[in-house]
């Protein structure tokens, strides 16, 4: 009898309340993985915590820790360095995931042996937004890893809640942290970068195996981290010390954007920028024969305007930015 993959689910909570039985629920339920659920109640008020450690009561594949409030990355590191399983998934305190989830993850990475991790395509739910619907169709969009990684300048790839990792992968960025509470910039799009930056590779799978529940208050909408100016910071910065090292950059875009994406690079080490205004469906701008050249617009049909523009597009030199 084939033995099944042992997993470790992460789920950080605070203030989860209502919605906290259900997400417990879907993990606890999957089939065709032996798994554990570490819990981390990061300091809520409302019971969560309580909740928490009833559940564990029923079940003994929960385990809670519970911590006086020291944010979601500290949360979901001090929940992996609390696993105990080679391989690691995560949930969302208030999202949802139907029973097979993790078992096609991980069909998926034995499938594909060069994958150090698997996202799958994700579902919204609750208080959805036209913009938000339109941001997980173009995630959903990105399959293979190296469409994956080179989006990364545009925006957050994947949701990082959606996948399963190899554990050395993550020990190798150096956990959920990063940059993020230094800088002032999302978890979510600096564990990518990191990621990506070390060579690893993540694919996605076919199939909405996560449902990231939408509502008015949630970090993704009020926190100054998650702000386009904070983002745009993150992706300059990673962007001169990774495809940017030690090349000149031709950069191409249109009013403040062109300006703010300068400011950044420059701020970010990039020694060699030269900024052009271009609207896609204009004369060409010459670029130098030896620079990268790096297209900020923030919508795909400019970006796809871009592509038609340019018959030497080539991704070894080209890249886009948002």
């Amino acid at each position: 009898m084939t033995r099944r993959p042992e997993l470790s689910i992460l789920l950080p909570a605070r203030d989860a309340g209502r919605y906290l039985h259900a997400a417990v629920g879907d993990v606890l339920r999957q089939r065709g993985v032996e798994l554990e659920v570490v819990a981390v109640d990061d300091g809520s008020r409302d019971g969560t915590g309580e909740r928490l450690e009833k559940l564990a009561r029923a079940d003994p594949r929960l385990r809670v820790v519970r911590t006086a409030g020291i944010g979601p990355a500290r949360a979901l590191d001090l929940a992996l360095a609390a696993a105990r399983h080679p391989w690691i998934g995560q949930m969302e305190a208030d999202d949802r995931c139907p029973p097979d989830r993790f078992e096609r993850l991980l069909d998926a990475l034995g499938a594909q042996r060069d994958w150090d991790g698997a996202v799958s395509r994700a579902g919204v739910f609750g208080f959805r937004s036209e913009g938000m619907r339109r941001y997980v169709r173009w995630q959903n969009g990105l399959l293979d890893p190296d469409e994956l990684a080179r989006a990364r300048f545009v925006e957050i790839p994947a949701l990082h809640q959606c996948g399963v990792y190899r554990r050395g992968a993550l020990e190798a960025v150096g956990g959920f942290v990063g940059l993020s509470e230094e800088r002032g910039w999302p978890l979510d799009i600096d564990f990518w970068m990191r990621w990506f930056e070390r060579g690893l590779r993540a694919g996605r799978v076919g199939r909405v195996l996560y449902r990231w529940r939408q509502h008015a208050r949630q970090s993704t909408r009020t926190s100054p981290a998650h702000r386009l100016d904070a983002l745009r910071r993150c992706k300059a910065w990673y962007f001169a010390r990774g495809p940017a090292r030690g090349r000149a950059i031709d950069l191409y875009s249109v009013g403040r954007t062109l300006d703010a994406w300068r400011a950044e690079l420059g701020a970010a080490g990039a020694g060699d920028v030269q900024a052009r205004m271009w609207r896609p469906g204009a004369p060409f701008p010459a670029a130098r024969g030896d620079a990268l050249r790096l297209f900020a617009y923030g919508m795909e049909p400019a970006r796809a305007r871009v592509r038609a523009a340019l018959p030497d597009f080539d991704p070894a030199r080209d890249w886009f930015a948002a």
